[in-house]
């Protein structure tokens, strides 16, 4: 039975959904259209975007909130980050804006991303993010050692 004040993670899912199409329309005035999907079973859902582009301007976000038994979200692995037009600032603005919200709706300790080449992760390495390996101290299974992090809780930074 579910209790009248308590949100659950799909709700807040849903409101993150609802905030990044905000800020997407904000910054690059197009309906990106996130949505979620994924088992409860299989420890994470993904968020992602159906409509890609409008004109000139591409976002194509894809990304998974993981969550504990508590089904507390703890970490966040972006798995595919693009935008266009590139170099003018949109993209950082697009991952500050982000993390605030991950900050807002979630409690997760920090946000992972694997680069796939140098210039993606000189982009990655601006934004704050930073090359870690303490991430396996935390069983976080990954097949690379090739990861970059960004902590949200301060006591890991």
């Amino acid at each position: 039975m579910l209790l009248e004040n308590t949100i659950c993670k799909e709700d807040k899912l849903e409101e993150i959904c609802q905030k990044l199409n905000e800020l997407i329309r904000d910054i690059l005035h197009m309906e990106a259209k996130f949505s979620y999907y994924g088992l409860a079973h299989d420890g994470y859902y993904t968020i992602h975007n159906k409509n890609k582009s409008k004109e000139d301007k591409k976002i194509d976000l894809n990304m998974r909130l993981y969550f504990d038994e508590k089904d507390n979200f703890i970490y966040t692995y972006i798995l595919w980050f693009s935008v266009s037009p590139k170099r003018v600032g949109l993209g950082s603005k697009i991952i500050n804006e982000l993390i605030k919200v991950l900050e807002s709706y979630t409690h997760i300790e920090f946000i992972i991303i694997h680069p796939k080449d140098k210039e993606v992760k000189k982009f990655w390495m601006k934004n704050n993010f930073k090359d870690d390996l303490r991430l396996w101290d935390k069983g976080i299974e990954i097949n690379t050692r090739r990861i970059l992090s960004f902590y949200i809780k301060k006591e890991y930074a």
